[in-house]
């Protein structure tokens, strides 16, 4: 056999087996950048849902705050001077219960997420103590004290309160803690998958068009998984709105718009009448069902320019730019029949006057959300046309 048919066939030969080996080699580039892809998608879908569970919980924990200081007597929020009234201590023990189930949810979901056990189980302690307060001040009968005994009930309440946003501060910086750690094995898989694409192009068209494909569809995903979690920080993942973190971005950005433009811009509180009385009746599901048709309907019936966000629990907040008292009071009005089950809400409604902060002019649209379902619910009050109790004369002889 001549010698240059021998080197031509080892050359023959030698070819053939790079080759098969450059697809051996390609094969498991691929199944290695798969399972990547997939521990990936994993933490990213536990990292998902578990800031979904801390930003429930930390709602419930800001609505646990406000109750609490209308039963109290302290912050911007407070009832007015006296016993407080047997649905203010309602609504306080209605925001402890949900507050624990959502960290009772919290729990679950993060098992085996490295979650700071002592915290939350503190927090769990902390919520059950301040609930046995609360249940113990509705049973207790009304005090010739009221100021001092609210003032006993702050005193034991800051601790344990203090516990609770101890407690979700270091469960947040848990999860930003596990988002950061994904987003640096996102980088390394990233920039391993690019490294692997150039290799692969000068090898082979082939295995470099593989490779493309498999680093395309780990960006893809984890591009998509991050635009979720971007999603998921500014709207409510139940219903479909706009969050509260959300709507106080917005607020002060409206009323600087208001203020620039001259124009009327007014703010709605609206709270779904007897919600927890429907929860009970026809359960849990059907009461989310109700939030997510109730937003939705709404949603349909406002103008572009129009904020609805979930303010917390069943309670919604409207910002409705150049509207009036009367303007948005004939809105509300046309919102009412959209509710679904033929439920009812109530609602409350400020106009800004130019001058008070967002703060203030969410306390002011409380207040007359408070008003409306002190007077029987299923009504709208416009803050500074709530009804006034009129006290009996005196006469002087």
């Amino acid at each position: 056999m001549p010698l240059s048919s021998v080197r031509d066939r080892w050359v023959r030969n030698g070819l053939v087996a790079a080759a098969i080996a450059l697809v051996l080699a390609a094969g498991l580039f691929a199944l290695g950048a798969a399972r990547e892809d997939a521990v990936l998608h994993e933490r990213y879908a536990r990292a998902l849902e578990l800031a979904l569970r801390s930003l429930d919980a930390q709602q419930a924990a800001a609505r646990v705050s406000r109750d609490l200081a209308r039963v109290t007597g302290r912050g911007a929020e407070a009832a007015p001077r006296g016993e407080p009234s047997a649905e203010s201590l309602r609504r306080l023990t209605d925001s402890l219960e949900t507050l624990a189930a959502e960290m009772a949810a919290l729990r679950t979901a993060g098992a085996g997420a490295a979650l700071p056990e002592k915290e939350l189980a503190r927090a769990e302690e902390a919520a059950a103590r301040l609930l046995a307060l609360a249940r113990d001040w509705q049973r207790r009968p009304a005090s010739p004290q009221p100021a001092q005994e609210r003032l006993a009930l702050a005193a034991a309440a800051e601790t344990e309160f203090d516990a609770i946003e101890a407690a979700l501060a270091d469960l947040l910086a848990a999860r930003r803690a596990h988002i950061a750690e994904a987003a640096r094995i996102e980088h390394r898989a990233d920039r391993i998958a690019r490294v692997g694409v150039l290799a692969a192009g000068s090898l082979g068209l082939v295995l470099g068009l593989l490779l493309t494909l498999v680093a395309w569809r780990s960006m893809s995903t984890n591009a998509l998984l991050m635009t979720q979690l971007s999603q998921l920080a500014r709207e409510d993942s139940l219903t479909g709105v706009a969050n509260r973190r959300t709507l106080d971005e917005r607020l002060p950005q409206e009323m600087a718009r208001a203020a620039r433009h001259k124009y009327a811009l007014s703010v709605v509180m609206i709270d779904l009448d007897h919600f927890k009385r429907f929860n009970d009746r026809r359960g849990h599901a059907a009461g989310d069902a109700l939030l997510r048709n109730a937003a939705q309907a709404w949603l349909r019936q406002l103008r572009p320019s129009d904020l609805l966000a979930r303010y917390g629990g069943e309670e919604f907040t409207l910002v409705l730019p150049a509207c009036g008292e009367e303007q948005a009071e004939r809105m509300v009005e046309r919102l009412q029949p959209m509710v679904p089950e033929r439920q009812t809400f109530s609602a409350g409604i400020a106009t800004w006057n130019g001058m008070d902060g967002a703060r203030e002019l969410l306390a002011a649209a409380d207040r007359a959300l408070l008003q409306a379902k002190r007077g029987g619910r299923n009504r709208i009050v416009i803050s500074g046309r709530e009804p006034q109790i009129s006290l009996p004369l005196r006469l002087v002889s």
